[in-house]
């Protein structure tokens, strides 16, 4: 959108400020009750709803259940009075040392099957050749080939397979995945699951229509075995790209909960992670292998906080965090920046190693992968699950 005369903001970012715009005779702005990530003309509401991407069908689908693949019943949620919300700093330094600790041990015990491979699909050879992109899109292709290879080489590429990609977003892993079904493989299906409804969708431009379906559903109230497109496959295959924290685990159970109800071979998943401090203890797949290791919910409300010290620091700008990563001064804890970091990316994998004993414990062969370098993110280990 582009900056009115007079304006610091364009009309999307301009900040509410209700005197200033009754002053101004344009009107209020306000949140959409659909979707508060934007704001609309409170005179427009009403217009607006009727439009809004973010407002629900008209009919509900057979494949939606609302909060289906939410905390199983057997699964108890004990109470953690207190610290939902809780900044890092507001813990009391004890406690905090003590959970520093826990953590420590408990990386230490486990056996850590983390592999690196970094293999590249040919699909996208070309692509990763065009000079005039940008650093940002030719890091996301990056991603995206290494995804592909990674498929290719743990033998999921079949003919007579549906891939479903959750959190698809604008759907350029997808794009490539049917670019490679299109070429090379037979009778395979791709499904696009997401909750928003996104303009520019790479997934318009797949010339072979039948092939491919976006279904617009949260992953909380996704049935996956009632979805048609996928009756005529013969094996399935879930794909992520960076599913935000608890969306991860969404995918995990949507998966596990289909098995016994499809007709379709769940062949497994590979999801690359992200996002850790958004994971939820109501929906964290892993909450059996934390509480066997004495982690509690109230730890994990608080190891959820600590994993940002591996990517973000302490919140400051970013030439502080590279200040404070060198310097040698401990904070309360008595941990330099470095060892921060250090604490934050074991919070990260204690976490990733929970949702992959979920995994094994129903049936499947898990791993972790650092399937790309630091620089090409930050948040580069995807797990791998292959069935029995």
């Amino acid at each position: 959108m582009t900056v009115g005369a007079g304006k610091e903001y364009c009309g999307e970012h301009e900040p509410t400020d209700r005197t200033t715009d009754s002053e101004s005779g344009t009107g209020d702005r306000i949140p959409c009750p659909l979707d508060p990530k934007h704001t609309i003309s409170a005179a427009k509401l009403e217009k607006h709803l009727k439009i809004c991407n973010a407002r629900p069908p008209v009919e509900q689908k057979p494949y939606i259940v609302p909060g289906i693949n939410c905390t199983s019943d057997e699964e108890q949620s004990e109470a953690a009075e207190g610290v939902v919300g809780e900044k890092l700093a507001d813990i009391p330094l004890d406690k905090l040392k003590a959970l520093i600790e826990k953590v420590n041990r408990l990386y230490d015990s486990v056996e850590l099957l983390m592999k690196e491979q970094s293999p590249r699909h040919r699909i996208l050879e070309q692509e990763l050749t065009i000079e005039h992109y940008g650093p940002q899109t030719l890091k996301h292709l990056t991603q995206s080939s290494a995804l592909l290879g990674l498929l290719e080489q743990y033998d999921f590429l079949q003919n007579d397979t549906a891939f479903v990609e959750f959190g698809a977003g604008k759907g350029q892993v997808s794009y490539w995945l049917a670019r490679i079904v299109e070429t090379q493989l037979q009778n395979c299906k791709v499904l696009l699951v997401d909750r928003a409804s996104h303009r520019h969708k790479k997934d318009n431009k797949i010339e072979t229509r039948e092939i491919v379906q976006r279904v617009r559903a949260d992953i909380a109230d996704l049935e996956l075995h009632k979805v048609d497109l996928l009756e005529s496959s013969k094996r399935l295959v879930g794909i992520g790209k960076h599913l935000c924290g608890s969306a991860t685990d969404l995918a995990l159970r949507c998966l596990v909960r289909s098995r016994p109800k499809s007709g379709v071979l769940i062949k497994g998943c590979l999801f690359a992670l992200c996002c850790h401090h958004r994971c939820e203890w109501r929906t964290f797949a892993g909450k059996r292998f934390l509480l066997a290791n004495d982690i509690t919910r109230t730890d994990f409300e608080r190891i959820v906080r600590m994993v940002s010290w591996a990517v973000c620091g302490t919140g400051r700008s970013r030439d502080q965090q590279e200040q404070e990563l060198n310097d040698s001064k401990p904070d309360r804890c008595g941990l330099t920046g470095i060892q921060r970091e250090t604490i934050g990316k074991k919070c990260k994998r204690i976490l990733d190693i929970a949702r992959l004993n979920y995994m094994v414990e129903n049936g499947y062969n898990a791993m972790l992968n650092c399937y790309v370098t630091s620089e090409i993110t930050l948040e580069n280990v995807c797990l791998i699950c292959v069935d029995k």
